[in-house]
């Protein structure tokens, strides 16, 4: 019992911080931050954090190996913080939402069939199938009537960057990880990685106004060391597909975000695009088919 509400309380801190996370960053981007000055923001002052734990097991944890490195810290790490920020360049706080956290839940469905056979409910692929048409319908409205915005150039990003984390989030539930070997993985390689970059092109962060740098540096403890934990741990205890589905939420938190502190509107099509992708994912949690499995029968 205890456990099942560290693993619940575990996850809704994750979904808090995964839409603040979206609206800082959207905000990092319209402050002329670059994908890499983003990447280092997010991962540097998190990994110095844990820096006890790195020293103590290593950059390459005993049970890691390269493949691990590779989607984990290069996928999941370094790739989705380039893919989401680039994509911020171009699309809204809200877009992120509906293209990111949202469509999680359909790689790691696909990544799962394809790769480790998994079988999924009817009503899950129903869920997985609205998601689809929530998004695309959304992204669809948007390419043909608002194609000088460019924001399909952001969807595009998100989508790719949402697969990265989706195979990293697939990796890590079949690894044999525990949450600090994860958090080793992700934020000590993505920071050498976001470090070597900023040493061959060169960084803005100094030019930066102090107190729009510590709001992104706390953003960046907050989703890179602490939402690290709490996601990872998630997934442990309570699968993949339970976190992944819970992105449904996220969407929510980002576009009320944006538009409190952002000023960005939302318009009654993207809500409706939200609702229908919200019904998807929480079908496609397979939360509805337990429960129907668990009732009692009535005699």
């Amino acid at each position: 019992m205890r456990r099942s509400i560290l693993s619940w309380g575990a996850l809704a801190v994750t979904i808090f911080v995964w839409g603040s996370y979206l609206v800082s960053t959207r905000a990092a981007m319209t402050q002329q931050l670059s994908p890499v000055d983003m990447g280092v923001l997010r991962s540097v002052p998190a990994a110095l954090l844990i820096l006890p734990f790195i020293i103590k097991r290593g950059l390459k944890p005993k049970t890691a190996n390269w493949l691990d490195i590779l989607i984990i810290g290069g996928g999941g790490g370094t790739l989705f913080t380039v893919l989401l920020a680039s994509g911020y360049q171009y699309a809204p706080t809200v877009d992120g939402g509906l293209f990111t956290p949202s469509m999680l839940p359909v790689f790691v469905a696909a990544l799962s069939l394809i790769f480790l056979g998994r079988a999924y409910a009817k009503l899950q692929y129903v869920g997985i199938a609205l998601i689809v048409l929530g998004a695309l319908a959304v992204g669809g409205f948007e390419a043909i009537l608002n194609t000088a915005s460019g924001s399909w150039r952001g969807h595009l990003l998100f989508l790719t960057g949402s697969c990265c984390w989706a195979a990293y989030t697939v990796r890590f539930n079949i690894s044999a990880l525990d949450p600090i070997a994860g958090a080793i993985v992700i934020l000590g390689w993505s920071s050498i990685a976001f470090l070597t970059a900023v040493a061959f092109f060169g960084t803005g962060l100094h030019l930066v106004p102090t107190p729009i740098l510590a709001i992104q540096v706390f953003q960046g403890i907050m989703a890179g060391f602490v939402a690290n934990f709490t996601f990872l741990y998630a997934i442990r205890t309570l699968g993949p597909t339970i976190p992944a589905a819970a992105a449904a939420l996220v969407p929510v938190i980002a576009a009320l975000g944006g538009w409190v502190f952002l000023d960005e509107p939302i318009s009654a099509f993207k809500w409706l695009g939200i609702l229908v992708v919200a019904a998807g994912v929480a079908l496609a949690s397979g939360v509805i088919e337990t429960r129907r499995r668990r009732k009692p029968a009535v005699s």
